[in-house]
């Protein structure tokens, strides 16, 4: 009988328990084990009718294989050569669990958006629970689970904390579970904005870059003339802007400026050099 290390009692129901003569009584029955050090409490509960309970709990930390015998004892009779005891063995194999340890691949502050990779070892399959499931990129039933906390969550830092659960298996199919947590420890990710474009259709520059706008869904962004006419604006960026104006006509070249608003009074500035060949 297999069973996985648990610290929860566990129960085996005995039947057919009657004595060889309708005329006797069963006066006991009692439980032994060649390897006792396995269980913490070995024992059967008082016999009703035919039937009994026999309870176990396996020792802190322990695993190996047990032969649990119980003996049944009636009131005597002659009957089966006198002999009023009878036993039946069988083995109870405790599996241990497996020891898991996940290790990720970078330690302390983590960027809002950035990927990380959590490996998990000790186990032969493992399957990934996630407390945000979106920011979960791959892996969910390998080892490793790569993750990018915070990358759908607007304004700077990122909400957190961020949980991330493995179960893992051992050969034996037991299994435990284990957690790792990303708490709120996030720095803002770095915007990398061009100041240039060339709208020229050759695939350099055609469109205003802004590298990380991405992971703040709620931004917003606005493109000024030295007049400080807005000449272009956009809720959520998407790196589309082509020096052309609200009118849908290209605007001339020259100097533009910008101002992008991340939310939560979080703002960058700066300039864009439009150039036509």
């Amino acid at each position: 009988m297999p069973v996985c290390y648990t610290t929860t009692q566990q129960t085996i129901a005995l039947s057919g328990i009657s004595p060889t003569e309708s005329t006797q009584s069963i006066v006991s029955v009692s439980v032994s084990s060649n390897n006792p050090g396995l269980f913490s409490q070995l024992g059967i509960l008082p016999l009703t009718a035919t039937t009994a309970q026999l309870n176990y709990t396996i020792a802190q930390n322990a695993s190996g294989t047990a032969a649990v015998t119980v003996t049944v004892k009636d009131n005597g009779g002659t009957a089966n050569g006198g002999i009023d005891t009878y036993t039946r063995t069988f083995n109870i194999t405790v599996n241990a669990l497996p020891t898991i340890t996940i290790t990720p691949s970078v330690a302390g502050v983590i960027e809002k958006g950035s990927t990380i990779q959590l490996t998990a070892t000790g186990g032969v399959r493992y399957t990934w629970a996630a407390s945000s499931p979106a920011d979960t990129v791959s892996g969910s039933n390998t080892a490793t689970l790569t993750v990018r906390p915070g990358s759908l969550s607007a304004g700077s830092p990122a909400k957190g904390p961020y949980v991330y659960t493995v179960t893992a298996y051992n050969a034996s199919g037991c299994s435990t579970t284990q957690t790792y947590t990303i708490t709120n420890t996030y720095t803002p990710v770095k915007l990398v904005t061009s100041n240039i474009i060339t709208p020229n259709g050759d695939g350099i520059n055609d469109t205003w870059v802004i590298l990380n706008i991405e992971l703040y869904p709620t931004s917003s962004v606005k493109v000024f003339d030295k007049a400080g006419k807005i000449v272009f604006a956009q809720s959520h960026y998407l790196n589309t802007w082509n020096g052309y104006g609200l009118n849908g006509a290209p605007l001339t070249q020259g100097t533009y400026y910008y101002v992008v608003d991340l939310g939560g009074g979080t703002k960058y500035s700066g300039y864009i050099s439009l150039v036509r060949d």
